[in-house]
């Protein structure tokens, strides 16, 4: 039975409160506000942060073609071999080690969470203080000509690694024929790629195949050992791939498979919705379980609709929706078909030094209760240096739940 919470519980929940608000503000009165950019390309091309990104680590158009083209000056004939290197021999320019490394830290120095313990039959609130999220090492950029590299390395708090890491190898035919090899994710080229985003991860996107309990469980953005192939010309760009599942191992044998279109905006001199899209992708796999006789198998898929809309560099607008279907979703001998449909919303204005942005997820499921949320996140970022910012966040859970938990939390992430 939960008892009532006492007075002195409700003053310490208000203390908490208070002191996660003065923590914030003090961060965001005591820090100058000039711009100064420190990240790799920034000191090999001698140029802003904000020439690639928004708010980082959110991508802009210009960033995005920059990537796409291979880490290479895009709009231009690219020059991947010499630019900002040393020159060794006639056949060999070295880029300088600043020039390709790089590291990104993500510390949340006070989390505030409703109902997120239970001490004696009765939830309580809790405040977790000083938690460095994660620490990000990544090297990318140019071997030689049209052939590049990417690689992150995230070291999480309890210990965990997660990685991505890839070879391009573009402009083969044109912008018609260009190719990644490793560990990448489906949804790189998508409106929505969930990966360099504004601010928090879309939950309906990190929905795992037989709810994680398979040998291959993968959500639709994740990194995954696989070949992915893109063209694109005009506002179109198109992309297809093949994967393991989750590991290069690739235990159970069978391969996933992906398609996807985006139609971007005409880009037009002076347009002010430049970098806006629209987009389509189709995911479909096998995850596995071995019983004590057989072989059970998931055949589950993924419908995914995106959009991406800028306006005068100031708004941006994403939106995800997505349609999924397990037909064994609990790997069991008698097949349980699982639906589910869940949707994304994010929406941020920039106006430097502040930089705001409102989330809303939700995922619906007649078959998978637990899998059922209705969450609003909204934020508030400050910018110190346009590789420094410190933010204000929330999640209010909307659903049903009688005891809601919600969360508040300073963030600080820095990239350099």
């Amino acid at each position: 039975m939960r008892v009532k919470k006492s007075n002195q519980q409700n003053s310490n929940k208000f203390f908490l409160l208070g002191l996660t608000f003065l923590f914030a503000a003090t961060l965001f009165l005591i820090f100058p506000r000039d711009a100064e950019a420190v990240s790799q390309w920034a000191r090999k091309y001698q140029v802003d942060c904000t020439t690639c990104h928004t708010s980082f680590p959110r991508l802009n158009h210009f960033g995005e073609k920059f990537m796409r083209a291979g880490f290479q000056w895009p709009d231009d004939e690219p020059d991947g071999d010499t630019a900002g290197k040393d020159k060794v021999s006639d056949n060999l320019f070295v880029d300088k080690v600043g020039n390709w490394f790089g590291a990104r830290l993500s510390l949340t120095p006070l989390l505030y969470k409703t109902n997120s313990l239970t001490v004696d039959g009765e939830t309580e609130d809790s405040l977790n203080i000083g938690n460095s999220n994660w620490l990000q090492f990544f090297v990318a950029g140019t071997i030689f000509k049209n052939v590049s590299i990417f690689i992150e390395q995230e070291f999480e708090v309890d210990g965990a690694l997660f990685s991505w890491f890839h070879l391009f190898f573009t402009n083969l035919a044109d912008t018609y024929v260009n190719f990644q090899v490793g560990k990448l994710s489906p949804v790189d080229f998508t409106p929505f790629p969930d990966r360099l985003r504004m601010w928090g991860k879309s939950d309906v996107l990190n929905v795992k195949s037989s709810g994680g309990k398979g040998q291959n469980s993968v959500t639709i953005r994740q990194s995954r050992p696989g070949i992915q192939y893109y063209g694109y010309k005009g506002s179109l760009l198109w992309f297809a791939g093949i994967d393991n599942g989750k590991d290069a191992s690739d235990l159970d044998r069978q391969k996933n498979y992906w398609t996807g279109l985006r139609l971007e905006l005409p880009s037009k001199e002076k347009s002010n919705f430049e970098g806006s899209s629209v987009g389509f992708h189709y995911y479909s796999g096998i995850d596995t379980a071995d019983s004590a006789t057989a072989r059970i198998e998931n055949n589950f898929s993924r419908y995914t609709f995106s959009l991406n809309a800028r306006y005068l560099e100031k708004f941006d607008v994403q939106a995800v929706y997505q349609i999924g279907n397990d037909d064994n979703y609990s790997l069991a001998v008698d097949p349980f078909e699982a639906k589910f449909q869940g949707l994304t919303v994010s929406a941020a204005y920039w106006t430097y030094p502040l930089y705001f942005i409102l989330q809303y997820d939700q995922i619906n499921s007649d078959d998978i209760p637990g899998l059922e949320m209705n969450k609003l996140s909204p934020s508030v970022w400050f910018f110190m240096r346009e590789n420094f910012k410190a933010g204000l966040a929330a999640r209010f859970d909307l659903s049903d739940a009688e005891f809601k938990k919600h969360e508040i939390a300073v963030q600080i992430r820095t990239m350099f």
